[in-house]
């Protein structure tokens, strides 16, 4: 069987071929004696700030309350039932949630009370290859389809997307996007994004290309990208002490106008935030002011081990309104799921591939 994959001898077995096989194997040590860290996504390039210390994420408004019961920690196996009213969301009044994951497959199902279905498939093919699928049909009758190829190398992370991908018009149509994030020092990183979309084939293809950079320190990071249509986004985030970090996230945008147009030059628009993040014993608490005059923060208070806390609440000083939302976690476990749990050691445990 191996004998019938091996590549043809004419192609191994020549000067040209030599040549190209020990240029690459000796690229590829000296590659491996640098020692680069693997800069993770170009879509997480600024995760610290977006994901974890700003309330871009978290940020709610109105009453919530989650019940989660699990049934298996490895496999990973759970049921949740989501209740809101009073918000401002797109979450419906009832939505109900189902999880499985093990160390090479993900499932998560959703479905809501207003008809919306939501469902993630998640495949690791090798330690290094992800397939990730995410299907949502929305209430109205429109549909999303999305499949993610990620690969994630000793020194790089390589990405293909594809939004709704057809054949069925005669032609290829759909959203694609490609991006490369590559290593070059301890602490830096640089990548590309391209994009490539068509909505039908009576329509002309766009193509578009940005830029993205990545610097990490022991004790800050801060990243950029430059997009196609004029848009820079920056952010820095700051590790302050052992518990608390601090985030800022610029984003301006170079967009043309009619007005600005008559005016000789493009119109300026951005917005910053600044937000920390605080880790207590017991709780987190994130907090966030930017540029157009809001005020958030965000509580997360584990009252006991099954039952968790959150309050938020927003004050737009611009428009004069104030939002809260309160939530309620209640996840429930067997005894000797928890026991399990406990003695699993983190090093040892292989995450499903989300």
């Amino acid at each position: 069987m191996a004998d019938s994959l091996a590549l043809p001898s004419f192609l191994t077995d020549n000067a040209v071929g030599a040549a190209l096989k020990d240029a690459y194997t000796s690229f590829s040590e000296r590659r491996a004696a640098l020692g680069l860290p693997n800069p993770g996504t170009l879509d997480n390039i600024s995760r610290e700030v977006q994901k974890d210390v700003l309330l871009s994420n978290f940020m709610f408004t109105g009453l919530r309350a989650d019940l989660t019961k699990v049934f298996g920690m490895s496999p990973l196996f759970r049921v949740s039932h989501a209740f809101s009213m009073g918000g401002s969301s797109n979450m419906p009044p009832y939505n109900f949630s189902a999880m499985y994951g093990s160390p090479k497959v993900f499932l998560q199902g959703n479905l809501g009370s207003d008809g919306g279905l939501a469902a993630v498939g998640n495949y690791r093919w090798t330690p290094k290859l992800v397939t990730k699928t995410n299907t949502q049909v929305m209430p109205g009758g429109q549909g999303l389809m999305q499949i993610d190829n990620d690969y994630t190398g000793d020194d790089f992370s390589a990405s293909l997307k594809a939004f709704n991908p057809s054949y069925l018009e005669g032609g290829l149509t759909g959203i694609f996007v490609g991006s490369y994030l590559q290593s070059v020092t301890p602490g830096l990183a640089l990548g590309f994004e391209a994009i490539w979309q068509r909505q039908s084939m009576s329509a002309r293809p766009e193509s578009a290309l940005s830029y993205g950079a990545r610097y990490k320190a022991d004790d800050w990071i801060a990243s950029a990208q430059l997009q196609a249509q004029g848009v820079l986004t920056a952010s820095y985030w700051k590790k302050l002490s052992e518990r608390v970090e601090a985030g800022v996230d610029m984003n301006l945008q170079f967009a043309p106008n009619a007005a600005a147009a008559l005016m000789g030059g493009p119109s300026r628009d951005g917005t910053t935030a600044i937000g920390a993040k605080y880790d207590f014993r017991a709780s987190t608490f994130r907090a966030q002011v930017d540029s157009t005059g809001k005020v958030s923060c965000l509580l997360e208070k584990r009252i006991a081990m099954p039952i968790a806390l959150t309050f938020a609440g927003e004050i737009d000083q611009a428009k004069q309104t104030a939002k809260l939302g309160l939530a309620v976690s209640l996840e429930i476990a067997g005894e000797e799921l928890m026991e399990q749990q406990e003695k699993v050691e983190p090093q040892d445990m292989i995450p499903p591939p989300f």
